[in-house]
């Protein structure tokens, strides 16, 4: 690929923060382009199973407190809910009735984002629906099982997240990358004691790391 194309295609601001850690070279940039390409995609099983744990643990455990699937709609929630939910809620069936669906609970609880998930986990909720959502991290110890603990580490994963889902660079250090990894790890497990275990022979984060460390650092040459 020539090196006009590739900088007409990519463009210089998408490329540039990869060109200045490389010292201009641009051969090394490409490099290190596609790697962070690769170790994002390898993040991707990790976040898959965290964010569809999640999101059905915290369903259960609403559909428990309010009485139904449909505990989105219930009166009751609404008066707990903030604006961002309600409005979430909205837009997700929206959505579905755009795409000429019928509107079922099922298909509001996939439509509905990692963010308004994590929301849930907010300060706000602490004396309303703390008590139910706790229930969703069973295999989590109960000491460590704080509504502050899960909000930090989730919104943490979900910042991650939209990094990568938005194609941007997420590898200029790989220990706090490994950290990353080692939350959402932690985050399943606590989903789940065998949803870990049922995970592994998808997840292969150490491997796509070691094959692509060395185009990310700037002093190879």
């Amino acid at each position: 690929m020539e090196r006009d194309s590739i900088n007409r295609l990519f463009s210089k601001d998408r490329l540039s923060p990869y060109l200045n850690h490389h010292n201009n070279n641009l051969d090394d940039a490409i490099a290190h382009y596609k790697a962070n390409i690769q170790i994002s995609e390898a993040f991707y099983p990790y976040l898959s199973v965290l964010e569809i744990g999640l999101r059905n643990s915290i369903n259960n455990q609403l559909s428990r407190r309010f009485k139904g699937e449909y505990w989105f709609d219930s009166s009751e929630f609404i008066k707990i809910a903030s604006r961002f939910q309600i409005d979430r809620i909205s837009e997700a069936k929206s959505s579905i009735l755009r795409e000429k669906k019928e509107i079922t609970a099922g298909r509001v609880v996939s439509e509905l984002s990692f963010g308004f998930w994590t929301s849930l986990l907010d300060s706000r909720f602490e004396r309303t629906l703390w008590k139910s959502i706790r229930h969703s991290f069973p295999n989590c110890p109960k000491e460590v099982r704080k509504r502050k603990t899960m909000s930090t580490k989730f919104n943490a994963v979900r910042k991650l997240r939209n990094r990568i889902f938005h194609h941007e660079s997420i590898t200029w250090n790989l220990d706090v990358l490994s950290s990353y990894k080692e939350q959402i790890t932690e985050g399943i497990d606590w989903l789940d004691k065998d949803l870990l275990k049922w995970s592994l022979d998808i997840f292969r984060y150490e491997r796509v790391v070691e094959e692509n460390k060395e185009k990310i650092r700037n002093d190879r040459r």
